[in-house]
C-alpha cells in the first residue's frame, strides 16, 4: 500500500526525532517570541502547532504562558514532554484538530504548515480562526519559494523524505485574507543557521 506525503513526513520526524531536537535546539526565534508574547495578555493560552521537541512551547511557559502542544510525532511528543515539563502536549494531526474553539489567545506556528498541502491549507486556517479567541493572533514561519515537493532530507543520513509546501508573499497574503486574517507584521527572514533549508517568511496576524 502507498504511503501518502504526510506519512512518510511523519516517519521521517519519528525516525530523526532525537537528532532534529539536537539540530533545532539554539534556533528559537527569539525575537519573534518576545514580540508575539507583547501582543498577548499576561498568562495567555498559546496554541503551539508543530511543537516538535517542545523547544519555543518551553520558552512561553518560562514568561508565564499556558501553552498546550500539538505534533504528529509520537516521539516528539515524548521529548517536548520532558523538554518542557510546565506545558501540555497532545499527539495530534493539524488538518485533524480536536480541540475547544474560542480557547487561545495565540496560536504559533512556526514552519509546521509548511508541511501541509496547499489544496488544504484553507481548512487549517480555518480551524486556526475558530480556535482563537476574539481578537487573538496568530503567527506563522513559511519557507519561501514556489510549488510543493517530496523530497530527501539531505541533512540526515539514510532514507527520510519529507514534504514541503513553499510560498510567495502573495500567495500566503492571500490565504490570510481568505482566513479572515489580518497581518499585522510580515517581513523575510534569510537562512542564518546551515540547518535552515531556505529564506522564510514570518507573518504575526490578528483574527478578524
Amino acid at each position: 500500500m502507498t504511503q501518502s506525503n504526510k506519512e512518510i513526513t511523519k516517519a521521517s520526524y519519528e525516525a530523526t526525532a532525537s537528532e532534529f531536537a539536537l539540530n533545532v535546539a539554539k534556533l528559537a526565534p527569539i525575537n519573534s517570541i518576545e514580540e508575539f508574547l507583547s501582543l498577548l495578555p499576561a498568562k495567555a493560552k498559546i496554541l503551539d502547532l508543530g511543537c516538535g521537541s517542545g523547544r519555543d512551547a518551553k520558552i512561553f511557559t518560562e514568561f508565564g504562558a499556558e501553552v498546550v502542544g500539538i505534533d504528529f510525532s509520537a516521539n516528539l511528543i515524548e521529548i517536548a514532554k520532558g523538554h518542557a515539563p510546565r506545558a501540555k502536549f497532545a499527539l495530534m494531526d493539524i488538518e485533524n484538530m480536536d480541540l475547544a474553539e474560542n480557547t487561545y489567545d495565540g496560536v504559533w506556528a512556526v514552519c509546521s504548515l509548511t508541511h501541509i498541502a496547499k489544496k488544504e491549507l484553507p481548512n487549517v486556517l480555518k480551524k486556526i480562526h475558530l480556535l482563537l479567541k476574539e481578537d487573538g493572533y496568530f503567527y506563522l514561519a513559511l519557507k519561501k519559494g514556489s510549488g510543493e515537493v517530496l523530497e530527501q532530507d539531505k541533512r540526515y543520513e539514510g532514507e527520510h523524505k519529507k514534504f514541503w509546501s513553499f510560498f510567495t508573499e502573495d500567495e500566503i497574503r492571500r490565504f490570510l485574507q481568505e482566513a479572515h486574517f489580518n497581518v499585522v507584521d510580515f517581513a523575510e527572514v534569510e537562512k542564518n543557521s546551515p540547518y535552515q533549508t531556505h529564506s522564510a517568511f514570518r507573518i504575526f496576524c490578528q483574527k478578524s
